[in-house]
């Protein structure tokens, strides 16, 4: 019988924190967000303690005063280099992985056998904590909404759970409607409002109704936790509708100029996805914002342009930009956030000739050589449309932790006694 499991990186922030601090490990650490804004990750500890997800940060001191607690800022870079090398191993012991986001992924396996496909979990999550050093959770059922709630149960029971189909049938009334995979907020809502305040409700609604209240999403729903699939595992990734790349300043900022600075750095990293991916954009959007919570609340906003040749050329999306900039900035408005967005994606096989070839940029020999020297030599080495030496738009990072896989001078050094 073919099973669809879920593979799951406990606390994923935190474990990766731990991975080259394990005098972390047993003790309380938390991860927030960009900006040092909110908390975003928790270990069991924190959990414990009743502090939840997205509580502000400037609320912690109060909650955290009497405990000894490591508080760290978000590393993405971190993060995604440690769950490059998480799946990379995972791929190698099994045939079909569907990766769903940085922590997480699909996977189909066929047994006969419950016993033995327990056990090949157990040695696959083995596998994984023993090559990277980041624990998993293995939940495993006949569809992906049924696995997702089984590795749910997974993370409580600290060791990989099967549900089988007659599991299903003997306990599908025990389960919560809001514990099932995609249903929350306002879906969990107008389910209650239909009188669907159960998973088994949900089971046993007729089709009809099911069809005129929810439409296909509900059908589909319906039939997951029934074990029929309606969403198969699949290696094929699905094409990115856009790229972006966004960030809150620490302080806001007047200065066009430091706009530019951050909008330029945007360009360069979505241009640089662009050319990894071997995609091409027709549309640009830059972002400039103001605090929410300010004055100007109502000001900044989004500001786009389509462009009459789909192109990965930083060099051409940077002119484009920073005509933006120019045209949407207004001088004492304080804005505390800038960003880009390249939409119409194609893949630049895909892309027609155009009847007028001067408006064609021939800038590939010199991005794939920046490319290459800021691959060989280190992130942003060499940096087309820098306006400052010193970043004064970055986010506050106060407690950022070293680029242990990413930088030669933070690699960790082990003492030999």
């Amino acid at each position: 019988m073919k099973y669809i499991g879920v593979i799951d990186c406990n606390n994923f922030f935190v474990s990766c924190e731990r991975l080259f601090r394990p005098d972390l490990v047993g003790k309380p650490v938390i991860v927030l967000s960009s900006n040092d804004g909110c908390v975003v990750a928790r270990s069991k500890e924190i959990k414990d303690m009743g502090i939840p997800m997205g509580v502000p940060a400037f609320q912690l001191k109060d909650m955290i005063k009497n405990v000894d607690v490591e508080v760290f800022s978000s590393h993405l870079s971190l993060y995604r280099d440690i769950s490059r090398r998480v799946f990379s191993v995972v791929k190698d012991i099994l045939p079909i992985v569907e990766q769903y986001s940085i922590d997480e992924a699909f996977f189909s396996i066929e047994s006969d056998s419950l016993s033995s496909l327990q056990e090949r979990c157990v040695l696959i999550s083995s596998q994984v904590e023993r090559a990277v050093g980041i624990p998993v959770s293995i939940g495993m059922s006949l569809t992906k909404t049924q696995a997702k709630y089984a590795n749910r149960l997974a993370k409580k029971a600290g060791k990989p759970v099967i549900l089988d189909e007659s599991w299903w049938q003997e306990n599908v009334g025990t389960v919560q409607l809001r514990d099932i995979w995609g249903v929350g907020g306002q879906l969990l809502s107008s389910y209650r409002e239909a009188s669907i305040n159960t998973t088994l409700d949900l089971y046993q609604c007729p089709k009809p109704r099911l069809d005129k209240l929810f439409g296909i999403a509900g059908l589909r729903l319906q039939a997951e936790i029934s074990s029929q699939i309606m969403y198969p595992v699949s290696v094929f990734k699905i094409p990115q509708k856009s790229v972006t790349s966004t960030r809150s300043f620490k302080d806001t900022t007047n200065d066009i100029s430091v706009l530019k600075d951050a909008v330029a750095h945007h360009i360069r990293e979505t241009t640089l996805e662009l050319r990894e991916q071997h995609l091409t954009t027709s549309k640009l959007q830059v972002l400039l914002q103001t605090s929410r919570y300010g004055d100007y609340a109502l000001r900044g906003g989004v500001i786009e342009v389509d462009l009459l040749v789909p192109t990965d050329d930083t060099a051409v999306l940077m002119i484009e930009a920073m005509r933006l900039v120019e045209r949407f900035f207004e001088p004492k408005v304080p804005y505390k956030k800038a960003g880009v967005v390249l939409g119409q994606l194609l893949p630049t096989e895909q892309v027609q000739q155009s009847l007028f070839p001067q408006i064609i940029s021939d800038n590939n020999k010199l991005n794939t050589t920046i490319d290459e020297i800021n691959n060989r030599f280190g992130r942003e080495r060499i940096q087309l449309g820098k306006h400052s030496l010193v970043s004064v738009w970055q986010s506050k990072h106060d407690n950022l932790s070293p680029c242990y896989t990413t930088r030669w001078t933070d690699v960790a050094v082990v003492h030999a006694c």
